[in-house]
């Protein structure tokens, strides 16, 4: 995200300047389309996987979240092409996309939209019922992803600390955002694993385990620096504040996660796993991985209330940004991770409340998207000096 003073500047310039001048060719607008513009097709990609994991459905239901996950393919394969566009057209962009502080932190976006596509196509797709053939491209794009998104982890974190110099009073959680590649990797795992064969799955949830571990403790180190930020410089202006709600993801999805991988464990793992012998080591897991979703729980929601609180207080100047998808991605992790405690704890009250946060999901995926096209056609974003690459 940008840092908070040349938000308020490009916050000046647009209000000083007529709707008409903020208009340019659709050419050179489409110049500036970022890397941030991804977090459209997370949280459609995340809508949809919410839709079909609640556990109070209607009839329909799993229609509209069906139509939902083709929106969301449209969109990744219609932004991928967009922003390649910017690369060839505009020389240099590509490295410079990798290094501005302002858009780096987003390219995860990217590689969290293509999660989420990975994760809709194995739930729709056996659905629809869809051979063998689906397992294994599901268990080959898992590898494919796991590979391709460490290696995103470490030179996108490094890239930064060399070419960049950033101060505490300008951290957002857009600096976890590099990391959520892995922090959904977890839930990934624990989603497709029920359609795996034990010698496919054991190794998958392995590395379930893994990346989420990583994802989470680098989480937590930015953590720190987020709420000593919060504690010595002032909030976030009020149009970036919907990107706070970044900060409930990594918890909820490690929650998600952890009570997923732990429900599979007594299907895929052997009794004696781990070379245990005196109990059934399947179901230790299950309990102790539950327990810390659980534990988890309350944290993301605890992110979600202060940040909602802070969006509140500010919201009569708020003014359309791409965090504003902020709304929709992090807490659908939080309604997933209320429907995997709901069914770990098999209560009926938790389970209605994540399928009510399932529809007021839906809602503010249709007010972000009604907001998006608003602040194009008004010139608020794809223009000169507005967006995450100025």
């Amino acid at each position: 995200m940008n840092p908070a003073r040349t938000v308020r500047q490009d916050e000046e310039k647009l209000q000083s300047v007529p709707i008409q001048e903020q208009r340019s060719p659709i050419t050179n607008r489409l110049n500036h389309f970022t890397w941030a513009w991804f977090a459209a097709t997370m949280a459609t990609g995340s809508l949809a996987n919410v839709i079909y994991q609640t556990p109070y459905k209607f009839q329909g239901l799993i229609t509209i979240g069906k139509v939902i996950f083709i929106i969301d393919l449209i969109m990744f394969v219609s932004f991928t092409a967009l922003i390649a566009r910017r690369f060839i057209v505009a020389h240099g962009s590509l490295r410079h996309s990798f290094v501005h502080p302002g858009e780096a932190f987003f390219v995860g976006t990217f590689w969290v939209s293509v999660c989420l596509i990975i994760q809709g196509a194995n739930s729709y797709g056996h659905y629809a019922g869809c051979g063998e053939w689906l397992d294994t491209a599901i268990k080959i794009c898992f590898w494919v992803y796991c590979g391709l998104t460490l290696v995103f982890a470490i030179f996108q974190y490094d890239l930064l600390f060399v070419t960049q110099r950033i101060g505490i009073q300008e951290m957002s959680p857009a600096w976890i955002l590099p990391m959520y590649p892995l922090i959904v990797a977890g839930p990934l795992a624990g989603v497709i694993l029920q359609n795996q064969p034990p010698m496919a799955g054991i190794p998958m949830f392995v590395a379930g385990v893994t990346f989420q571990g990583l994802g989470w403790m680098v989480s937590v180190f930015l953590y720190t620096i987020w709420v000593i930020r919060l504690f010595s410089a002032d909030l976030p202006v009020p149009s970036q504040r919907p990107g706070m709600y970044v900060a409930v993801g990594p918890t909820a999805y490690t929650a998600t996660g952890l009570v997923l991988l732990s429900e599979r464990a007594t299907s895929v793992l052997p009794d004696d796993f781990l070379g245990v012998q005196t109990i059934s080591a399947p179901e230790v897991l299950r309990v102790t991985g539950s327990i810390a979703g659980v534990f988890l729980w309350l944290l993301a929601f605890w992110y979600c209330a202060i940040t909602t609180v802070s969006v509140i207080n500010g919201i009569k100047t708020m003014s359309f940004t791409l965090t504003w998808w902020g709304f929709v991605f992090p807490n659908a992790g939080l309604a997933l991770a209320t429907t995997a405690v709901g069914a770990a704890l098999e209560s009926p009250g938790i389970k209605w409340v994540s399928s009510v946060m399932t529809a007021l999901l839906f809602a503010l995926w249709l007010m972000v998207v009604w907001a998006l096209v608003r602040a194009i056609w008004k010139g608020q974003i794809l223009c000169e000096g507005k967006d995450e690459d100025a």
